[in-house]
């Protein structure tokens, strides 16, 4: 369970120094927190934590419960998009199981069906609902890159109807972020890590051709977002497959900044703010992403974890106000 502690501080103050009488609920706490206004104290948010009933075991429902109560709920709303197929997947994809000695488990053999010749895949699957292995990724060679462009894209029809009513139901007790996709993320989900990384030395421009085609679709989704009044936060996931170990500072900039930030200035001048997650040992990347245009990142994992970097008190003397800091171990907003 996440606790606070007085021995977490912001820009240097401790905890028990906040507030100047102000009572916030949890929706303006995190609000003023995006806009970079005074709060009452952190918000304090357990991941994963949503009123979505589903859970993969029933053990973690007393927390889940017990911060359902006691938390600021930060809750993600996903309207129809597919970034690869569009609204085509039924039509393009076809699936075929196979029995793999281990009766927990099957093999699903995945086919995308396109102009220029088919894509396949191998994925491994729980018959438990255990996350899946992807054993063979769509994308092997440049050749596939040009299969997947040849796709006819057509995109799902604006629909956040059900925004409004996981926003009713949050009411005050938190916010709900309208999540999107993220062009590098859909280019590691195709290809994998190491087929990434060789195609980044010997077909960069392959890459690109890819990346820019994502970035519009994601852009146009933004774009019908905000037309529609959605007020935000936007958030997603995914630079952490593009920054060092995986790929290198220089792969950061050309494949995570030079992309997201056009998507960052779109929902700055719609009046929104924006919430990233990524992974690993970012800090040496927290100025290009305040750079980026990043309002909140997330989840900041400590120096003393093997997959971590980030002093977080070191961190907020050093950045101050100029972004919001979610995470080290611990799920507090500053």
């Amino acid at each position: 369970m996440i606790v606070l502690k007085a021995e977490f501080y912001r820009y240097g103050a401790p905890i028990a120094e906040y507030g100047g009488g102000i009572e916030l609920t949890s929706k303006e706490r995190y609000w003023r927190i995006f806009k970079n206004q005074e709060i009452d104290r952190p918000a304090l948010k357990l991941w994963g934590a949503s009123q979505d009933p589903f859970l993969l075991h029933k053990a973690y429902k007393p927390v889940r419960d017990l911060a359902l109560e006691i938390s600021d709920l930060f809750c993600h709303y996903v309207a129809p998009f597919n970034i690869f197929l569009g609204r085509r997947q039924e039509e393009i994809v076809s699936y075929c199981e196979e029995p793999v000695d281990d009766t927990e488990w099957i093999n699903l053999h995945v086919t995308w069906h396109t102009p220029k010749g088919d894509l396949c895949a191998l994925e491994r699957h729980s018959k438990l609902g255990n996350p899946p292995y992807v054993l063979e990724n769509l994308i092997k060679t440049p050749e596939d890159i040009e299969r997947v462009l040849s796709i006819p894209y057509t995109p799902f029809s604006f629909d956040a109807s059900d925004y409004y009513t996981v926003l009713n139901e949050i009411g005050d007790r938190g916010i709900v972020v309208f999540h999107i996709d993220h062009a590098g993320y859909a280019l590691h989900r195709l290809m994998g890590s190491e087929t990434l990384a060789l195609m980044s030395i010997d077909h960069r421009d392959a890459l690109h051709g890819l990346l820019k085609v994502f970035q519009a679709r994601i852009r146009e989704h933004v774009h019908s977002a905000l037309k529609a009044g959605i007020p935000g936060p936007y958030a997603w996931v995914g630079p952490e497959v593009l920054i060092p170990p995986l790929l290198s500072p220089k792969d950061f900039e050309d494949f995570v900044f030079a992309y997201d930030k056009p998507i960052c200035d779109d929902i700055h001048n719609g009046g929104s703010y924006t919430w990233v997650h990524c992974h690993g040992k970012v800090a040496k990347f927290l100025d290009r992403f305040i750079n980026m245009g990043v309002d909140v990142l997330n989840p900041l994992e400590p120096n003393n974890n093997v997959n971590g970097d980030i002093d977080l008190y070191s961190v907020a003397q050093k950045y101050g106000c100029r972004i919001g800091l979610e995470g080290n171990n611990v799920g507090i907003f500053y």
